[in-house]
């Protein structure tokens, strides 16, 4: 698709999907990815490896496949890159959160392991949100060429019965 196409798609696209509406949807998935992810790992007392990876990759690509499947369009990219930077605000929220419950600091992560870790930590949060932009993309082509082949059955279905 090229600028052109994907400015007169959104133009004449009225179900362009809203910034909270996407970022709500990666929130609320990554939460049940996360219960989702807990639950196998209590009941059959085994840790999932790549669980992280795990939990921001599904939650990007069922988002995307939603919100393509829905809209049959491309999301702007705008829209996209925001909320998953209000997705990413919010998980690292929720961190905040936990380090100040359990009265833990990022100057007792730095003393622990160093000043290092705290900057391969920010920079695998800088490329995990591009992943998950590209996942989310993704999603979105999947969910348009699955939308497509449900119109075609449904035509061909049509021109049967008559």
């Amino acid at each position: 698709m090229t600028a052109n196409e994907h400015i007169a798609n959104f133009q004449t696209n009225t179900k362009e999907p809203k910034l909270w509406q996407v970022s709500l949807s990666l929130c609320l998935i990554s939460v049940l990815m996360g219960i989702t992810i807990l639950a196998v790992e209590v009941i059959f007392g085994l840790e999932m490896p790549n669980s992280g990876v795990l939990s921001t990759v599904i939650p990007t690509m069922m988002t995307g496949f939603y919100f393509g499947h829905k809209n049959e369009a491309l999301m702007v990219s705008r829209t996209r890159w925001l909320a998953v930077m209000v997705w990413t605000g919010m998980s690292l929220l929720y961190v905040a959160g936990l380090m100040r419950f359990y009265d833990f600091t990022l100057a007792d992560l730095t003393a622990e392991f160093g000043s290092l870790f705290v900057w391969i930590g920010f920079a695998f949060i800088l490329i995990m949100t591009v992943v998950s932009c590209f996942m989310i993309k993704s999603g979105e082509k999947i969910g348009i060429k699955n939308r497509v082949k449900v119109r075609e059955k449904q035509l061909a279905k049509e021109k049967q019965s008559e």
